[in-house]
């Protein structure tokens, strides 16, 4: 069980909306890595023995639109069209049981040499939804690099509470932002180097049903808020690097994300479901909700 697929989907559409960031699709692999392996010893924590390390390979993409699809005119939108095609590497450590390094390359496109605009305009036309209007006023062209790098607590201070802390940042030509978030969960949740939070549940031992493991499932609630103070994003602003793009939007520089879901989890299989619920990201725009569908994999 050293091996995981894991699919995740957004979209805004579950509350009859379709704007903002309105749709993103995520396919990654993960990977447990072994003793003997360079990568391992590269990344593996220097704090303690800890076995685990992880390699994700990530593909994924991302639609942004206004609050109104079908205005033609430029002046009406509230935020670029932007899609964003991206591949991803993302390696894992576990200093402690109940806390998680994370170190991530983003490497993709932005703008129409991305495909998205021509993909969101066939999809609405083969199921009948309104037609984009502005994609000829997309963000232009660029070629993305992103760096991050996140940190990872957990607590459990009260049987079936427990306390969850994300710390992250990234830079890059893409996004520069630093993020700080904390969770209140409801439940059974496992420490954090065998969880479906962390994406940790791999192993390289196969895993024996009912042999009264106490990690063998995990479920639970969980209530989330984010604070996400932000320096540039190219979905809104245009590119850091090119003088002109077709339109652009003034940043909000704090934005707040509310969320909250239940996990379940076990040996074999990981499901979530979350809603989040953002501050508008830029100025004239209004707060916008959507959902996030998670399935995992692992043999």
């Amino acid at each position: 069980m050293d091996r995981e697929l894991n699919i995740s989907y957004d979209n805004d559409l579950y509350f009859g909306t379709d704007r903002y960031y309105t749709s993103g699709l995520d396919i990654i692999h993960r990977r447990l890595l072994k003793a003997n392996s360079p990568w391992f010893q590269r990344f593996k924590s220097r704090r303690n023995d800890s076995t685990k390390v992880i390699a994700g390979f990530h593909y994924g993409h991302k639609i942004f639109t206004p609050y109104k699809i079908k205005r033609k005119n430029v002046e009406d939108f509230d935020r670029p069209y932007a899609g964003w095609h991206y591949l991803k590497l993302h390696m894992q450590n576990f200093p402690g049981a109940n806390s998680m390094n994370s170190f991530s390359l983003e490497l993709g496109v932005v703008g129409e040499m991305s495909g998205i605009g021509n993909f969101q305009e066939w999809w609405h036309e083969k199921l009948s939804f309104p037609q984009p209007q502005g994609w000829k006023y997309q963000v232009g062209n660029e070629v993305i690099l992103n760096l991050v790098y996140k940190r990872s607590m957990q607590w459990s201070p009260v049987r079936r509470i427990g306390l969850y802390s994300d710390t992250e940042i990234k830079l890059g030509t893409g996004m520069n932002r630093a993020t700080q978030s904390a969770e209140l969960r409801y439940g059974k949740a496992n420490r954090l180097f065998n969880s479906a939070k962390a994406n940790s549940r791999l192993s390289h031992k196969l895993p024996v049903v009912g042999n009264n493991d106490p990690e063998e499932e995990e479920g639970y609630l969980f209530y989330g808020i984010e604070g996400q103070y932000v320096l540039s994003n190219i979905f809104i602003e245009g590119s850091l690097l090119r003088a002109e793009t077709p339109h652009t939007e003034e940043l909000e520089d704090v934005v707040i994300v509310r969320k909250w879901g239940f996990v379940y989890s076990n040996y074999y299989t990981t499901f979530s479901f979350t809603v989040y619920r953002m501050t508008p990201e830029n100025k004239g725009a209004r707060k916008h909700r959507f959902i996030n569908l998670n399935l995992a994999f692992r043999f």
